[in-house]
């Protein structure tokens, strides 16, 4: 069996999906993956800790300009 290196888009969707979810600030039948954090009410703080789940959903470290550019969930 071959293993591919990367992950299908609808299983990174409901992994997304998953993490919101944890957060319980979130309607996912409504979600503007494009809306700006700040229209959807989430302050820094919490766009921290939803991109820090991010990483442990995904096993994964972002570089800290990630950080700093992340301002909407797509």
């Amino acid at each position: 069996m071959e293993v591919d290196d990367y992950l299908d888009e609808t299983e990174v969707q409901t992994r997304m999906s998953q993490v919101l979810h944890s957060f319980a600030i979130f309607d996912l039948h409504k979600l503007n993956w494009d809306a700006k954090f700040e229209d959807l009410g989430i302050d820094s703080l919490e766009s921290t800790a939803l991109l820090t789940s991010v990483e442990h959903e995904f096993h994964t470290v972002f570089e800290d300009r990630i950080f700093e550019n992340f301002t909407t969930l797509n």
